[in-house]
């Protein structure tokens, strides 16, 4: 059985939701005092938007920070299961979750930090979700023409996704479907 929505025809059992309502944080990140030059080879992971891509985390490139200019940075700290969302750019809309191998972690402005309210949205379905066919189109079509001549989402843009929602078990079920596809 299912019922109408502003999303279309979902399962009766599924809500709904704006994804604000589903997080403890969304935002973006910044670049370290100093950009480029305070890059180090070892250190506190900096992710850019060179290593998010939807489904995945590319190690190649990826940028390290003293633990000073990381302590500058607290506010963008990134935590296990975090989503990770390219919000600038040619890369904008790819979507994955972080690797633990990569902690700890900072994100630079480029890419947006989702955390999920665990006892509703389940962080893996969530990045499958955001990486659908259907969800790619939308973001990019959003991102068109923000910021300038540059593709942009926002974080006011992020968190106001209304996102079809299963009931926690069945995102599980779903995630774990798909990352065996």
């Amino acid at each position: 059985d299912f019922k109408m929505t502003e999303l279309g025809p979902i399962p009766k059992d599924w809500e709904v939701k704006r994804l604000g309502d589903c997080c403890t944080k969304i935002g973006s990140g910044a670049t370290p005092t100093g950009g480029a030059s305070v890059y180090l080879q070892t250190g506190v992971s900096l992710i850019r938007s060179q290593n998010v891509y939807n489904g995945y985390f590319k190690c190649e490139g990826l940028a390290h920070i003293s633990d000073a200019a990381a302590a500058d940075l607290e506010g963008v700290t990134v935590c296990e299961e975090d989503v990770l969302l390219n919000i600038t750019g040619d890369s904008v809309a790819r979507s994955t979750r972080v690797p633990s191998n990569v902690l700890p972690a900072r994100v630079n402005q480029h890419v947006a930090i989702i955390r999920t309210r665990r006892e509703v949205l389940d962080s893996c379905f969530l990045q499958c979700y955001l990486t659908t066919p259907s969800m790619q189109a939308f973001m990019l079509k959003e991102a068109s023409g923000q910021g300038g001549s540059r593709n942009a989402l926002t974080k006011g843009m992020v968190s106001d996704f209304q996102i079809s929602l299963p009931p926690l078990p069945e995102q599980r079920k779903i995630a774990a479907a798909l990352s065996d596809v």
